[in-house]
């Protein structure tokens, strides 16, 4: 009898392919997965109405980093809000792990692209009649600034503000537009969407329905996040960047506009 010897002929390439598509599988679930539970903790300076409310999640810049870290599987943990140099030490201690409008020369962090953009402006009520056209003008007139303003609209303006005699800084951003009102200063400045903001709020305060003259003197200001971990950075910049290819980026702008917030809760539930 002849006996004939068969050799096992099996083709690999498939089941190579099938290993290869289960692993790949198996790892994309597995970042997905981490993605969808990481939370990500932010500091930022003591609330800015209308970009965050210190009693309730909402604001602008709340509703934008919000829609993006969902839009990447990503939750929006505990926000602390501090002074500039407390968050500032917060996040460079990695007891949070993010700064909202950190400054670009955040030494030893990790800066995202900018997820909005601030316009510091001038502004005085229309029937004075200021002239203000560059901003050796102000000096003509008695202003008042946000806090640290001297600091973070430019060499000029830092320059001017150590020379003029009638000019100061207060903490409180609604006091400013009161006082603009009540005609105790002649001109503010002020981030155009926060003087929007307090004017509507003090509306019923205002004996007049003065108009207002706003004077754009100043570049907008890019508001970056910056994180300790680069890593944390490379998630929330491509959050960030989904959400502005997005007409949820806009409309969340357009709502805002129009004094429309969504307001998800108290800040600690």
């Amino acid at each position: 009898m002849k006996h004939t010897q068969y050799k096992l002929s099996v083709n690999i390439k498939p089941i190579l392919l099938g290993i290869l598509a289960f692993f790949s599988f198996a790892i994309a679930n597995e970042t997905a997965f981490a993605a969808e539970e990481k939370t990500i903790n932010f500091a930022t300076s003591n609330s800015i109405a209308p970009y965050f409310f210190v009693d309730k999640k909402g604001g602008l810049q709340y509703e934008l980093l919000n829609a993006a870290l969902k839009m990447h599987h990503l939750q929006l943990g505990d926000i602390t809000f501090a002074t500039n140099r407390r968050a500032l030490r917060l996040v460079k201690t990695k007891k949070v792990d993010c700064l909202i409008n950190a400054p670009s020369n955040s030494d030893g962090l990790f800066l995202t692209q900018s997820l909005i953009e601030y316009q510091n402006s001038v502004f005085f009520l229309t029937k004075n009649k200021l002239k203000i056209d560059t901003i050796q003008d102000l000096k003509n007139y008695s202003l008042i600034g946000f806090q640290n303003a001297d600091h973070f609209l430019g060499e000029e303006f830092l320059a001017l503000s150590k020379t003029h005699k009638n000019y100061n800084e207060i903490a409180s951003q609604q006091n400013q537009v009161l006082m603009l009102f009540s005609e105790r200063i002649q001109a503010i400045i002020l981030e155009q969407r926060i003087f929007d903001y307090y004017r509507n709020q003090i509306n019923n305060r205002i004996k007049l329905p003065y108009q207002v003259t706003q004077v754009i003197l100043f570049d907008q200001a890019p508001r970056f996040i910056a994180c300790h971990d680069p890593d944390t950075t490379a998630l929330v910049d491509e959050a960030i960047s989904q959400l502005k290819q997005t007409n949820h980026y806009q409309q969340i702008l357009l709502n805002a506009e129009q004094g429309i917030y969504e307001i998800t809760g108290p800040i600690n539930e």
